[in-house]
């Protein structure tokens, strides 16, 4: 079993990578703190969790709890636990405040249980070994001890109801903290490249790749680590507090991030919630399984950023084309033409620096659903030329242009291909139809039963109000996981994690299956906040009963 004082620095790191550039600058003043409400908060969280299983799973919390308790020998179980990571120097350390009810017990129980032995050399102050190797100092006052691995820095016992008394006020569970030094900017990125180069020198293909999948795989991730570079370099602080509550059995995880004056990063945020969406006054569906809003202006990094990625799609995707060995050079020049006019279409809104979308799928009659979405476009009637060009290309599908035209749209109507039908038919119904509409300033789509009633009424609606505000959240999605992995399930079929859908399908049955994110700028904050349903906390509890048998009994 491995040591605790092993554990947390594990759990840590992954939030000590959050600032990685720091553990490399030497006069870095950039700090990642931690805080555990109490040990007892863990034990009643984890039990709230089990307790939402079936009476036969809920007996594993014997085990479960008697592992848990050999961590907490001498421990107080009421207050809270603290961990420091300190960022500066060659590495990572990390500093343990830890509250004891007796220290005899935590030395002769807690550590001497994992082999540590303790020797007093100082007045509360304590060497720590293992077979004769020094991994530590440990100093003891007022009913604290601090752990760290160099001897300066126990010097004070830290109390986490003092340095991290905001965050515990909030009533967190575990809250994490991140501050940065402004002056330490060029450090931190200089230090972020070997990170960089490393993670994408591990990026390999796999078994059936092409040169161009990979090359699609490097450009994303490579964008991917662009972002978490400006907001890991340039965010003056980063909180996270994560909660189960009681009163809902769900759980909450908050983010309160604010940049450092005058960097791109907070000129980002400072063009946040400045305009109305495009589609504000479209009304949202109470009653919906998937319900998305994005209203997000790209700056000039971001812009870049997703013309490399949509490049390299374009290319990865038109090798695909070219490599189906049964298409004729017809089908593959009509197929170039779907693909080149949308990725034209997509290439404008990106160069307009838009992203304006909104997506709402609720339930119809007869057990299907109906979706009506929308993006913002430039040009957006050049995608007919691409609905045009379907019927001959690689995708065996018929399509009906100009069917009907409202408000401005042309409304066409797409033939679900024979190889999706089953898939469609899950979500949509027996329908096997998607209506496009197509106008200058956005792109439509709808499905399902009473699909073109839904798309008309969301046409006729979508206009901005002249009232209309911008809206702070700027980002907005609640999705019902059951249904979308049932579909995702029936794909994948008996292939690796089977074992685990199924599982979660069993636990999403009973409903409250939602996922819920939230972005909002709040001045020269943004604030998210991401909730899980009852029903996501029970397929958690079931995989905590399954790991329990398999491993405690």
């Amino acid at each position: 079993m491995p040591r605790p004082t092993r554990i947390l620095p594990s759990l840590l790191l992954l939030l000590s990578l959050a600032v990685p550039g720091q553990a490399q600058a030497q006069e870095s003043s950039a700090n990642v703190g931690a805080v555990l409400h109490s040990a007892n908060q863990v034990l009643i969280d984890l039990k709230s969790i089990l307790d939402l299983t079936t009476k036969t799973e809920q007996k594993q919390w014997e085990n479960i709890e008697g592992i848990i308790e050999t961590f907490l020998f001498g421990i107080d179980r009421k207050r809270p636990l603290g961990v420091k990571v300190i960022l500066g120097g060659d590495e990572e350390r990390f500093q343990f405040a830890l509250p004891l009810t007796s220290l005899k017990e935590f030395i002769d129980e807690n550590l001497g249980g994992f082999e540590i032995t303790s020797r007093r050399v100082g007045t509360g102050l304590y060497k720590l070994s293992e077979q004769k190797e020094t991994l530590g100092y440990m100093r003891h006052s007022k009913g604290y001890v601090s752990i760290s691995e160099h001897r300066a820095e126990v010097a004070v016992v830290a109390d986490p109801r003092r340095t991290m008394a905001d965050l515990l006020a909030k009533n967190y569970s575990l809250a994490a903290t991140i501050n940065n030094s402004a002056k330490q900017q060029a450090a931190r990125r200089k230090s972020f490249g070997p990170i960089r180069e490393n993670l994408l020198a591990a990026l390999k293909a796999k078994k059936g790749e092409t040169e161009a999948d990979l090359v699609l795989k490097k450009t994303l991730l490579s964008f991917e680590l662009g972002e978490a570079e400006r907001f890991l370099v340039e965010s003056q602080s980063l909180t996270a507090g994560f909660r189960i509550e009681p009163e809902t059995t769900q759980a909450t995880l908050d983010v309160d991030l604010t940049a450092i004056a005058g960097s791109g990063l907070e000129k980002s945020i400072q063009s946040l919630a400045t305009t109305p969406s495009h589609f504000a006054g479209i009304p949202r569906a109470k009653t919906a399984i998937l319900s998305g809003r994005i209203h997000h202006p790209l700056d000039t990094f971001r812009r870049t950023g997703l013309q490399r990625v949509l490049a390299a799609a374009r290319n990865a995707i038109h090798g695909d084309i070219q490599g189906q060995t049964e298409a004729t050079s017809a089908q593959k020049t009509a197929s170039t033409v779907v693909l080149d006019t949308v990725v034209a279409v997509i290439q404008s809104a990106i160069t307009k620096g838009m992203l304006d979308g909104f997506i709402e799928v609720q339930p119809a009659t007869g057990g299907a659903n109906v979706m009506v979405a929308g993006i913002r476009t430039v040009e957006g009637d050049r995608l007919r030329a691409a609905l045009a060009a379907v019927p001959n290309s690689t995708v065996a599908t018929s399509v009906a242009l100009d069917s009907t035209e409202t408000a401005g749209v042309t409304i066409h109507e797409v033939a679900v291909p024979e190889d999706l039908q089953a898939d469609f038919a899950v979500l949509f119904g027996d329908t096997q139809i998607v209506l496009v509409g197509t106008s200058a300033d956005a792109a439509w789509c709808a499905a399902g039963p009473g699909a073109l009633a839904a798309l008309k009424s969301a046409i006729a609606s979508h206009s901005t109000p002249t009232d209309a505000q911008p809206d702070p959240v700027f980002v907005d999605l609640s999705v019902k996981v059951g249904p979308w992995l049932k579909v995702l399930d029936n794909q994948l079929g008996a292939d690796e994690g089977a074992a685990d859908r199924k599982l979660a399908l069993k636990a999403f049955a009973q409903g409250k299956d939602t996922l819920q994110l939230q972005l909002r700028r709040d001045g020269k904050r943004v604030m998210g906040r991401t909730t899980l349903g009852t029903g996501i906390l029970r397929f958690f509890g079931k995989k905590m009963a399954e790991f329990s048998k398999e491993n405690f009994e």
